[in-house]
C-alpha cells in the first residue's frame, strides 16, 4: 500500500510560506484524515486490545480537530475553514481493504507512525510561530500528543513484528 515516493505533504521548512490561516486548516484537514483513519483501521483490526488503542487514537484526533477548530473561530471569528489543497505529512486516507495478515496492519501502523511524526514536528514549527503565550501552549500540547501517539502505535508495532510474542501476551492480560 505504501509506495516509495508516496507525497509526504508540505516540506517543513515551507511551513513559513503559508498564512496562519491556511496553516490552521491543514491542520484540521489532518487531524480529520487521521480520525477517519484510525476509525476505519479499528474496523478492520481483529486483536481487542489493539482495536482499542486504535479507537482511542480516532478519539484523541478528534479532541485535536475541536481544538483547532475552536482556535481557527477565535482568530477568524464568522470566517469559514479554509482548506488547502496542500497537506501535512502523509494524507491518512481510510483503510477500505481487508486486513488479512498481520503484514497488512503493521504496515499500516508503520505509515501512521509517520504521520504522527510530521505531525508533531509541525506543531512544533507552529509553537515558533504563533503569537501569543496560550497559543504556543496549545502548539506545544498538540506536539507532545502526536509525540505520544507516535510512541503508542511503536509499541504494537514492535510486538506485531514478533507475531508470536504479541499473540501470547494477548492472551496473558493488559
Amino acid at each position: 500500500m505504501v509506495q516509495p515516493g508516496l507525497d509526504e505533504g508540505v516540506p517543513l521548512e515551507k511551513v513559513r510560506e503559508f498564512s496562519l490561516e491556511e496553516l490552521l486548516g491543514m491542520a484540521i484537514k489532518a487531524e480529520i484524515g487521521a480520525r477517519k483513519f484510525y476509525e476505519s483501521l479499528a474496523e478492520r483490526v481483529g486483536i481487542q486490545t489493539l482495536r482499542e488503542k486504535i479507537e482511542w487514537l480516532a478519539g484523541e484526533e478528534g479532541k485535536h480537530e475541536a481544538l483547532l477548530r475552536k482556535m481557527y473561530s477565535v482568530m477568524f471569528p464568522g470566517e469559514g475553514i479554509i482548506f488547502p489543497e496542500e497537506h501535512i505529512g502523509p494524507e491518512l486516507k481510510p483503510v477500505a481493504r481487508e486486513l488479512h495478515d498481520v503484514r497488512d496492519v503493521i504496515e499500516l501502523i508503520r505509515w501512521a507512525m509517520k504521520a504522527e511524526e510530521i505531525a508533531a514536528d509541525f506543531y512544533g514549527e507552529m509553537e515558533r510561530i504563533v503569537i501569543t503565550e496560550n497559543r504556543k501552549r496549545l502548539m506545544r500540547y498538540l506536539s507532545d500528543m502526536e509525540k505520544g501517539h507516535y510512541y503508542t502505535l511503536r509499541a504494537e508495532y514492535e510486538l506485531l513484528l514478533d507475531w508470536e510474542m504479541y499473540s501470547e501476551m494477548m492472551h496473558v492480560g493488559p
